[in-house]
């Protein structure tokens, strides 16, 4: 592959393909060589370290977004056992056999020939 007219590639080119008048011209062809090496080395170990960067980056986000996705599930599964819990709670509420008793204790209501006692505990002794 040639480099393009007008580019340091091709005026490096030039450089290490003409002939040597004066010592200094051999010592420019090689040290722009190892620069354009040393040029080419740096973008590369750029490319390298951005791709790097980014995959780090999309694998972080990703172990965020798993961590929110388990946490939701969690929450979704404890909604549905509550809801579950609740709908049967619902269900016992409307059936008089469990809720005539409740109310008689809570009330304190007595069915027919029943006798409600209160117990009071004396209050403890001040000493």
């Amino acid at each position: 592959m040639t480099a393009r007219r007008g580019s340091l590639g091709h005026k490096a080119v030039r450089l290490a393909r003409a002939p040597v008048h004066a010592p200094w011209r051999a010592a420019v062809a090689r040290v722009s060589g190892i620069a354009m090496r040393f040029a080419l080395l740096a973008v590369a170990l750029a490319i390298v370290v951005a791709c790097g960067l980014q995959a780090w980056r999309v694998g972080a986000e990703s172990y965020r977004l798993r961590k929110q996705i388990v946490a939701l599930e969690k929450r979704n599964a404890d909604l549905a056992a509550s809801s579950v819990s609740l709908k049967t709670e619902i269900n016992a509420l409307h059936d008089p056999e469990y809720l005539v008793p409740m109310i008689h204790e809570q009330l304190g209501l007595t069915k027919p020939h029943e006798v409600f006692i209160v117990v009071q505990t004396p209050p403890p002794s001040l000493r």
